[in-house]
């Protein structure tokens, strides 16, 4: 059953998203013009190359977890989580490291690719080094939200990625000076004639923003308390917004295209927490009765 505190999420996300659409589809094009800064935005460039990384983070985290906790599980079962986990592991950290020398530094070529799978590697070991001392017991509460991260980020990217295909709307940079390629959101274009590589055609939907907005499935990995929730939820919205502004001002996205990015992630993130059975503000009566229960078992160790 969806918590109380979920279900003001919900309800207050969705108000929220329907009310700045409504405004936004009706001057995107006004708002791109207004803010469009590309060439010399220093916060634009920050997110354009950091903004994406709560979610490869996500998928390493969630790895990490999994791949920790099966440490004392029948072999069939640990070899095929680990071989799991630990494809997530090292394409996220890879990601994660390949992100900031392709865009931070404009680094290319074979040798890159090479020092990103070794940082990757190193930093994946010494993360299991660090988990293996936490018990077991206490880091598989987070299995659950570790499956549904990892579901969260494979599902908006599969969704952003459809989309921008079909969708076929021109970026606000990639336009002519009469603006006259504008299209609104609602409007889409259909494949273009250079199909998946049409970079100038996936401005709808965001996935920058989309990316940036899986800061709130870090609340899954929060302590089962609701104040520190609510402060992964403040942070999560103020690098989600950050990250969603930059795209606008950079010129790739329009003010709906970004909103679409958020909506989209935090849809998957709700759809996929009630398929995992894992809250985003869990029962806080529940889990002190489980806790009490647990603290007056007879010892039988």
């Amino acid at each position: 059953m969806t918590t109380r505190g979920t279900k003001r999420f919900i309800w207050g996300f969705f108000i929220l998203w329907v009310v700045l659409m409504a405004i936004f589809t009706f001057n995107d094009l006004n708002v791109s013009k207004a803010v469009f800064n590309e060439e010399n935005s220093q916060f634009g460039r920050f997110f354009d190359v950091y903004g994406e990384h709560p979610a490869f983070l996500l998928l390493f985290a969630a790895g990490s977890i999994l791949f920790s906790t099966v440490r004392g599980e029948r072999l069939i079962k640990k070899i095929v989580v680990r071989l799991i986990s630990g494809v997530f592991i090292l394409l996220s950290g890879f990601s994660i490291v390949f992100i900031v020398l392709i865009r931070g530094y404009e680094l290319d070529g074979g040798n890159v690719m090479l020092i990103c799978l070794a940082i990757a590697l190193l930093i994946a070991i010494l993360s299991q080094w660090l988990l293996h001392r936490v018990p077991v017991e206490k880091l598989s509460q987070y299995n659950r939200a570790a499956w549904a991260a990892i579901a969260i980020v494979f599902a908006e990217i599969m969704v952003i990625n459809v989309l921008k295909i079909f969708w076929g709307r021109m970026r606000f940079r990639n336009m002519d000076g009469d603006y006259s390629q504008f299209t609104s959101w609602f409007l889409p274009q259909g494949i273009q004639a250079s199909g998946v590589t049409a970079e100038a055609h996936k401005s709808f939907p965001s996935g920058h923003s989309a990316n940036g907005w899986t800061m709130m499935v870090w609340m899954l990995f929060m302590p089962f308390v609701i104040k520190w929730r609510n402060f992964m939820l403040v942070i999560a919205v103020a690098w989600g917004v950050c990250t969603s502004t930059s795209r606008v001002i950079m010129g790739a996205h329009f003010a709906t295209d970004v909103l679409f990015g958020a909506f989209i992630t935090i849809t998957c993130m709700l759809l996929l927490c009630k398929v995992f059975k894992v809250d985003l503000y869990p029962d806080m009566k529940k889990n002190s009765s489980v806790q009490l229960k647990d603290k007056n078992a007879p010892n039988l160790s």
